[in-house]
């Protein structure tokens, strides 16, 4: 029997009610924990920031975090003091940050080289994807700069002023130092300004610095801001030498000497950096004052190791000028694998990223062959026929001669009158242009644009092109494709990752 004056439990009600408020206190308790510990699964600093140490207390909520699934973004750096640059000490990022299976690169360094003209717009997606995992990173500008807590630093404030003085290949930097005075935008700059003519200044004080900040490092690789890099392979590639010894590898260019390519990226040994630069502090002042007069930075890094008699290692095609859509697929880059591509847009560099951690997801732990860049970027979008579109033949190009021309002009080593007559009708049409195509055995795609025909050997995607009234169509031939794949064999032929020596 109920009590008087007392409503019984069981209504329905009160229980409701008391439900609600016991909700309401395990949610109010759960708020007041959270956010009391409001440090754990905060995105930590990037790798490349200057903080303090992480404690062991710190290390320990990082943990924590991880293991609620919370994402931590990088790891926490100590910094070194060179001078007046304050450089992060290299540290091994953890294992819960996307890294699992990155391969080792504790003795290797990466420098990058950029431009503050164009830093803000290529550096970030390498912070996410490149240089996310690798343990040690140097970036040097023509400017300082502090992004987002990465540290980037002006290569050229050592260069003496008698070299500045009156040199107007210096007058972007002038602009640049002004800028970065005021606090104002150095993209502003990029229109009007060649600051190709600034950045071959950059490449030897590089060196020095980069040996200044780190001189006991085993392997220097020196990478460009629209480049990126397959660590599997590099890794692979690098265990095969011995960094006591001097190498220079690179992607071999000709310019009075041999030189490893700067945009392909190039790879330094501990001792050819000790032997050439290490012995040469003054390298600067034997080397700039004959930049005004040559085009290429890069040139300068050969000529300084040569002096040494250190001499280009080619790694080409594994170190690649080239990016997915403009590679020229053959049996020269098919079952070579993939170290370097150059000229990557920023969203490019984040589509290699995706297909590396894709492959990586499934399992595949075979190196990364052109042929796979191949099947995954390219044979999709090919087509018998494409329209508003450059797929960048250029082996051979038939346009009829002017008269002036006409005995003189060769196409292909023969004289238009020596031409086949599908020949000397492919500039005519498209049509006419696939049939010059479809005649030659060798051809694998075709260009028609204006009035020229352009047939190539290799297989290359390119890209959408629209210019006024001009019209661009472009065409492969799919069976052809389709036997050399066949006859290539999923390269069960061996995986080719020849370093051709000096000499």
């Amino acid at each position: 029997m109920a009590l008087s004056g007392i409503r019984p439990w069981s209504s329905r009600r009160d229980v409701a009610v008391t439900f609600i408020i016991i909700c309401f206190l395990t949610l109010m308790i759960s708020y007041r924990n959270i956010f009391t510990h409001r440090d754990v699964g905060r995105p930590l600093p990037s790798f490349g920031s200057s903080t303090t140490k992480s404690s062991p207390s710190q290390d320990a909520k990082a943990i924590k975090a991880s293991e609620k699934g919370w994402p931590l973004l990088a790891t926490i750096t100590s910094t070194v003091t060179f001078g007046d640059h304050a450089m992060p000490t290299p540290t091994t990022p953890p294992i819960s940050n996307g890294c699992e299976g990155f391969p080792d690169t504790k003795d290797i360094l990466v420098v990058m080289k950029t431009g503050a003209t164009e830093a803000y717009d290529k550096l970030p997606i390498h912070f996410l994807t490149t240089l996310r995992c690798v343990n040690d990173t140097i970036i040097f500008s023509d400017m300082e700069m502090d992004m987002a807590g990465h540290k980037v630093i002006d290569v050229l404030d050592e260069v003496a002023e008698d070299i500045k003085k009156d040199n107007e290949d210096f007058e972007l930097y002038a602009l640049l130092q002004e800028y970065h005075r005021l606090g104002e935008d150095p993209r502003s700059l990029k229109e009007g300004n060649n600051g190709w003519n600034l950045d071959k200044y950059k490449f030897i004080h590089m060196l020095l610095k980069t040996y200044k900040y780190r001189p006991d490092v085993p392997w220097y690789v020196f990478l460009e801001a629209d480049t990126t890099v397959v660590w599997d392979n590099l890794r692979t590639l690098l265990n095969k030498y011995d960094p006591s010894k001097p190498y220079y590898i690179g992607s071999p260019t000709y310019l009075g000497i041999e030189f490893g390519h700067g945009g392909t990226g190039y790879i330094i040994s501990g001792a050819a950096m000790k032997s050439a630069v290490g012995k040469h502090p003054d390298l600067a002042t034997k080397y700039d004052k004959d930049l005004h007069d040559i085009c290429c930075g890069d040139a300068m890094i050969g000529r300084v190791l040569q002096a040494e008699k250190i001499y280009l290692h080619r790694a080409w095609p594994m170190l690649n000028g080239e990016k997915p859509l403009t590679i020229p697929f053959s049996s020269s880059h098919w079952c070579q694998p993939v170290i370097t591509m150059h000229h990557l847009t920023g969203q490019e560099v984040s589509q290699v990223y995706n297909f590396e951690r894709e492959r990586k997801a499934e399992g595949i732990s075979t190196p990364l062959l052109f042929m796979d860049i191949f099947n995954h970027f390219v044979k999709p979008s090919l087509l018998p026929i494409r329209e508003d579109w450059s797929n960048l033949s250029d082996d051979d190009d038939v346009s009829p001669p002017s008269d002036e021309e006409k005995n003189s002009r060769l196409y292909f080593g023969r004289k238009w009158t020596e031409l086949t007559d599908i020949e000397r009708a492919s500039p005519e049409s498209a049509r006419n242009c696939r049939k010059a195509c479809e005649a030659n055995g060798d051809c694998m795609q075709w260009l028609h644009h204006d009035n020229s025909c352009k047939t190539h050997r290799s297989i290359r995607l390119g890209g959408s092109k629209r210019s006024g009234g001009s019209k661009w169509t472009s065409g492969w031939m799919m069976d052809r494709i389709v036997n050399f794949q066949v006859e290539m064999k999923e390269c069960q032929g061996g995986i080719d990752w020849t370093v051709k020596p000096p000499g």
